[in-house]
């Protein structure tokens, strides 16, 4: 994938560690609740080894994303609870985020919730607050974020030497900075990050619609894309004068917008949706 090699030539921006030598131990993984329903997940459930970002008070993220062409089989479901491998490395609560985006790094806020860490040796299930409805044409991204970044979160990993895949080992150290791990001398680790996903939403109504809009790069240069998957908006800039240099309805879920010739500094962004502002939010032009 052309973004992912992208990606793996980009410099280290901080420094991984191995927390445990490897002792390639198989779990208790989590049961499939019916016939219409899995779990999605790149790790072969045989915990091998802990993940840690060592710079002190500088928290990290970790994910695992699932493209379209693996999602396009479970059209009409809905994810309705993702698991997470935790052992007796792991302290401090975590912040568990849902996300539609790209090939590259999440987008489109969907569900967020703070979760509560546990010395289980085991999968930890945890139920979504926010179901998601499975959009089979987007690229599913499931994201922990370390809350405290005093205390160092290690995420639990599985290891793959034959066919690695790198959908299963995204690191963030910087915000709005994704990165393979492979850049960071890590091709074989494989997240133990599951995503439950059924025909069967236990009777709740869904609506494909994001917690929130966003804009990147930020800060950024001559172009900016905001993605949002609202409908009827339209996305108005202004400068910090009140000046509106932008006005345009949104077609897709990522608009980019060519920003050359603006000055550089701050400028407000806003979706307006049936008439009424959605969201807002602030850019920076360097």
């Amino acid at each position: 994938m052309q973004a992912q090699e992208q990606l793996a030539n980009k410099k280290p921006t901080g420094v991984f560690e191995i927390q445990k030598a490897l002792d390639f131990s198989p779990v208790q993984q989590p049961s499939i609740v019916s016939e219409a329903s899995e779990w999605l997940h790149y790790d072969d459930g045989i915990y091998n080894t802990n993940l840690a970002y060592m710079p002190e008070n500088i928290p990290f993220s970790w994910a695992v994303m699932f493209p379209p062409e693996l999602l396009k089989s479970y059209k009409g479901y809905t994810l309705t609870k993702v698991a997470l491998y935790e052992n007796e490395w792991n302290t401090g609560d975590l912040l568990l985020s849902v996300y539609y985006g790209n090939s590259y790094m999440p987008l489109a806020l969907m569900n967020q919730q703070t979760i509560a860490t546990w010395d289980l040796d085991n999968f930890d299930d945890i139920d979504l607050v926010q179901q998601v409805e499975i959009d089979e044409t987007q690229y599913l991204w499931i994201v922990f974020s370390e809350l405290d970044a005093t205390e160092t979160y290690s995420a639990a990993c599985s290891w793959n030497t034959v066919d690695p895949n790198p959908n299963a080992r995204w690191v963030q150290c910087r915000e709005n900075e994704w990165e393979d791990a492979a850049v960071h001398g890590l091709p074989y680790i494989q997240f133990m990050i599951w995503a439950y996903v059924t025909d069967d939403p236990l009777g709740v109504e869904m609506q494909l619609t994001p917690m929130g809009s966003g804009v990147y790069p930020n800060p950024g240069g001559n172009m900016l894309n905001i993605c949002t998957t609202l409908q009827n908006a339209r996305v108005e800039i202004y400068d910090l004068t009140g000046k509106l240099v932008y006005n345009q309805e949104i077609t897709e879920n990522v608009t980019s917008i060519n920003a050359e010739g603006w000055p550089a500094g701050a400028y407000v962004w806003k979706v307006v949706a049936n008439g009424k502002e959605a969201e807002s939010g602030k850019w920076i032009k360097e």
